[in-house]
């Protein structure tokens, strides 16, 4: 697709080292992720599926992009949705939601996306006003998610950067069973409220089984975030996090997130758990393990509330739901 000289179109092989360059002008190189800065690695993602690089070209430079990529999710049919990249020059001309629309239109069409997730940064509104334009909804927001340091290149953070977390349903998947933590049943059923995915929901009463907790970890130690995906929930959860976050904590991170699944009947007594030890409300995830899962967060220093620009009446609501539940979880 060209419109007004700036063509929209699927990455290929040749944009790669462009790509980089885009990444390098705006971020510098405090990036935390640090395959952006690798154009081998750029193009080794789109051609194993891993991530697919909607870009936007003026003549031979890669003005702008967005992506689609499997990250935290263990479910490989779950993509998200991000790094949407706009070169200063080049913004406000609707470049962002060009390449969103292309890839939503044309591209994930063509790919089968079933069902796409996303972090929409929280010092600005743009990416929010454009997920809400594509029919995506609010399921949560991440606190203090990215490291001022990657915006110091731009000067458009004072601190820490929050998240909202928006889901977008390409295909409908099968009702589930999902049990509801007795403490956040109603916050539960509010984020639930936005979509009709027709499940059934049950109070989460039963315990924890012997077995033992087994979970996957990942550590972001350039944007000091620590994330716990709990695959499996036991008896020893409470000594299995407190060593995961021991292990966190001497790779400098500060902000951590766990993952558990809303169709495990004994999720209510995880969460206990989690809130004992200054876990609070982070959101829910759709399809996140194939079946739903439920985000809790813990930080470590007091969170930037003050740099959170929120677009929607919802979000905002959500905001204030989580702000709530801290507070009750802090001693």
């Amino acid at each position: 697709m060209t419109t007004n000289e700036i063509e929209i179109r699927l990455m290929q092989d040749v944009d790669a080292a462009g790509v980089v360059e885009l990444y390098k002008t705006v971020y510098g190189n405090e990036y935390p992720v640090k395959t952006v800065y690798d154009p081998a690695a750029v193009i080794e993602q789109q051609n194993n599926g891993e991530m697919y690089r909607i870009i936007a070209r003026s003549g031979d430079k890669v003005v702008g992009q967005t992506a689609l990529y499997r990250s935290t999710s263990p479910n490989p049919e779950l993509y998200e949705e991000g790094q949407g990249i706009v070169l200063p020059l080049y913004r406000n001309q609707g470049i962002l939601e060009q390449c969103l629309a292309y890839g939503h239109k044309v591209a994930y069409p063509q790919l089968n996306i079933k069902q796409e997730w996303g972090e929409a940064v929280c010092n600005h509104t743009f990416t929010q006003k454009a997920g809400a334009r594509l029919g995506a909804f609010e399921t949560g927001i991440e606190l203090d998610l990215m490291p001022a340091s990657s915006y110091v290149k731009e000067q458009s953070s004072q601190g820490r950067v929050a998240a909202l977390v928006m889901f977008l349903i390409f295909q409908a998947a099968p009702p589930q069973l999902l049990y509801l933590p007795e403490t956040y049943a109603d916050s539960l059923h509010y984020l639930y409220s936005a979509y009709d995915f027709k499940h059934e929901f049950v109070s989460s009463k039963s315990l924890l089984p012997e077995q033992a907790t087994r979970g996957q970890v990942e550590i972001y130690a350039d944007a000091a975030v620590a994330r716990f995906t709990l695959l499996e929930t036991g008896k020893d959860l409470e000594d299995y996090l407190l060593e995961q976050e021991k292990l966190a904590q001497a790779q400098g991170c500060s902000v951590f997130q766990a993952y558990l699944k809303l169709a495990n009947p004994a999720v209510g007594h995880a969460v206990n758990i989690l809130r004992e030890h200054q876990y609070f409300l982070g959101g829910i995830l759709p399809r996140w393990f194939a079946t739903d899962g439920l985000l809790m967060q813990k930080l470590l220093h007091e969170p930037n509330l003050e740099g959170i620009n929120l677009y929607s009446e919802r979000s905002h609501k959500i905001l204030n739901m989580i702000i709530d539940d801290r507070n009750t979880v802090i001693k």
